[in-house]
């Protein structure tokens, strides 16, 4: 450092000065020399370059430049030190026009820079902006900032807890908003003071719950054999040749079908004691054979359309009403056979499960008599020991024949509907995908009106059906059947319409398109149960209505309306069940693709997670949903009236 000359001071004229003594005269030199050294402290550090620089704020096209810059003493250039940016070959050096300009590698002190100062200062390039650089032939001044200190955070910015834009985060943030939507509906209709909504709401729930354990379950077993156990080399499979033919799977789900179809009817048997195993073999193993039922007609309904069809030639109609009427034709070949199985379980009934079983699984409830030795036989399952029970059979030991009966018309049903709703969309599309797929079918304006006619038609034929029921005593078994496969139709074309609009909206992101189908789905039926109860208490005995005659038509306790209407709830539940059960299997597939592990054991890992899951909302449902499901207006109302009073109690304690 360069001290000050001493004859630069302001000392006294030599003349003026007094006499002083030798330690006045010490002390006032130290005081000069203190001076002296902190004026040349001051000039070092306003002279010294910083050790470091922070640039932010550049535009995108330069964005490169924004980050951190460290003083590199070992590089000068035009007589300045450079500063280089952390973990990358940009420099920030004084350029031959004495500016400073932001340079890669190899042109350190030339013209040539990303981006240069519009001031010339010899000092730091803090203050040497605004910084500007070269584009379209012409200097262009950006926003680019040059501190010597750490730039402060934005007042109040948020920062997301995920990258906004990436699609996972949007596909659990709409997976989170779904399933919170979702618990906000059942909350509100769990606890709604109308007991006929309840009891519309708990019938939907249950068979939602029943649909979803199915599907999970059903397709488990289906890919395992499917992906699995058939390509596998042998002893650990068949070797068959990937993709299996579409022979083998009509064959093998044709017998998938009519296991269940046996199974029903004999865990029926086994546990005709117990009226709740009886209620879970009704619904749970209802959804079982009509998924099974759905894999068996769907690969028939295909393989007729789009091969036999094509063998049909020289007719009058054109190959695309050949195909048109063979999907419809399928429906009845489905009918036809729901009909032969529905004969040969009653004859099963008669000849091998006449008898209770030697050891039912679940004691009777009372005691029973008519105790004879057990004829066992290779025909009758070692049924015989137990006999006749003592008295007619009551509300603990239901039939358990006539319950199989409702579980065998309820996966006719939903079979039905299905195919019915396949062969319309081949109509209008040309395509027939599985029960998990989608149309490709480009959208176009006339998408709209093609699904509201439909649902017009298939509103209208249910009306139909239920005005004629209510004509002649109910119709019987056919006009149920009939009735409420309208009303799956009708259910399964609304699905068809939702998860068309939702994908072309978010054709982008398929994940997400399912998540805001399955909201959108539970949210339109949950709306759609309000408004029913609301017309059908105007037009049963809950209010003055001119139609209410249209209820005591039957001789049941239960008006007709009023089983149509559980019905439709029942058909909107498998299709709620439907949308949230795809957005599962991608949870699923996630999982399984995140993990090394259970990736080396794709086809395992998936269907051990489906059951586990499957397994996981059987209890809930058995414990909670089901019961509530079987209970009575009348029954609700008394519960409803129950909790009134405790929350009157509620209301007064003072604590």
């Amino acid at each position: 450092l360069k001290l000050p000359k001493l004859g630069a001071l302001n000392w006294p004229p030599s003349a003026s000065r007094e006499p002083q003594s030798v330690a006045s005269a010490m002390r006032r030199c130290f005081s000069i020399a203190v001076a002296a050294i902190a004026s040349g402290a001051m000039v070092q550090a306003d002279t010294e370059p910083s050790e470091t620089l922070y640039v932010s704020g550049a535009d995108t096209a330069v964005s490169v430049t924004d980050g951190t810059y460290m003083l590199d003493k070992t590089e000068v250039h035009n007589k300045k030190l450079c500063y280089k940016k952390e973990g990358t070959a940009l420099w920030l050096c004084y350029d031959d026009h004495n500016l400073w300009s932001f340079q890669p590698q190899g042109f350190l002190g030339t013209s040539q820079g990303i981006m240069v100062s519009t001031q010339k200062t010899s000092e730091s390039p803090v203050g040497a902006g605004p910084w500007r650089v070269w584009k379209d032939g012409a200097w262009s001044v950006t926003s680019a900032v040059v501190r010597d200190s750490p730039p402060e955070p934005a007042a109040q910015a948020w920062t997301p807890l995920l990258p906004v834009d990436e699609e996972a985060s949007r596909i659990i943030a709409g997976m989170l908003l779904g399933f919170m939507a979702l618990t906000f509906l059942i909350m509100v209709l769990a606890g709604s003071t109308d007991e006929q909504v309840r009891a519309y709401f708990y019938k939907m729930f249950s068979a939602c719950f029943t649909f979803l354990i199915a599907l999970l379950f059903a397709f488990a077993v289906w890919e395992l054999l499917i992906y699995q156990i058939l390509p596998a080399p042998r002893p650990r499979g068949f070797g068959l040749a990937v993709p299996i033919h579409p022979e083998i799977k009509i064959v093998l789900s044709f017998l998938l079908f009519s296991l269940s179809n046996f199974l029903l009817n004999f865990i029926g048997w086994k546990v005709q004691f117990r009226r709740a195993r009886l209620m879970v073999i009704k619904s749970l193993g209802a959804h079982v054979t009509a998924i099974f039922g759905i894999l068996t007609f769907l690969h028939i309904q295909r393989h007729a359309v789009f091969e036999s069809a094509m063998f049909i030639q020289g007719t009058i109609l054109s190959p695309e009403q050949i195909r048109g009427i063979t999907a419809f034709l399928i429906v009845a070949v489905a009918w036809i056979t729901f009909a032969v199985y529905r004969w040969a379980s009653k004859g099963a009934r008669k000849e091998m499960f006449g008898k209770p079983p030697l050891r039912p699984w679940g004691a009777p409830l009372r005691p029973l008599r008519d105790e004879r030795p057990a004829e066992r036989s290779c025909m009758s399952f070692g049924s015989g020991a137990l006999g006749a029970l003592a008295g007619p059979r009551g509300p603990e030991f239901p039939d358990w024949g006539i319950l199989v009966d409702e579980a065998e018309d309820e996966g006719a049903i939903v079979v039905m509907g299905f195919l019915t709703s396949q062969a319309i969309m081949f109509c209008r599309t040309g395509e027939m995908p599985v029960l998990r797929g989608h149309f490709t079918h480009a959208d176009d304006d006339r998408a709209i009106p093609f699904f509201a006619g439909t649902m017009t038609a298939l509103i209208a034929l249910f009306a139909v059906i239920l005005y004629v029921r209510s004509l002649r005593g109910g119709g019987g078994r056919s006009g149920k059947i009939c009735q409420r496969a309208t009303a799956m139709s009708l259910a399964w074309m609304l699905y068809r319409a939702i998860v068309w609009n939702t994908r072309a909206a978010f054709k982008e992101n398929a994940p997400l398109a399912l998540v805001i189908g399955a909201l959108a789905i539970t949210m339109m039926f949950c709306i759609i149960i309000v408004v029913l109860d609301k017309c059908l208490d105007y037009l049963l005995n809950r209010s003055n209505s001119p139609f209410k005659n249209l209820s005591a038509r039957m001789e049941s306790d239960t008006p007709l309306s009023e089983k149509a209407m559980r019905a439709v709830n029942s058909c909107f539940g498998l299709i709620m069940a439907l949308g949230w059960w795809r957005n599962m299997e991608v949870s699923v597939q996630t999982v399984v693709a995140s993990q090394s592990f259970l990736a080396s054991h794709e086809v395992m890992s998936q269907c051990l997670l489906c059951t586990l899951l499957a397994v996981a909302l059987v209890f809930p449902w058995r414990r909670v949903i089901l019961p509530k499901s079987e209970m009575k207006s009348p029954s609700f109302a008394e519960e409803i009236n129950f909790e009134l009073i405790r929350l009157t109690d509620a209301d007064n304690f003072m604590p």
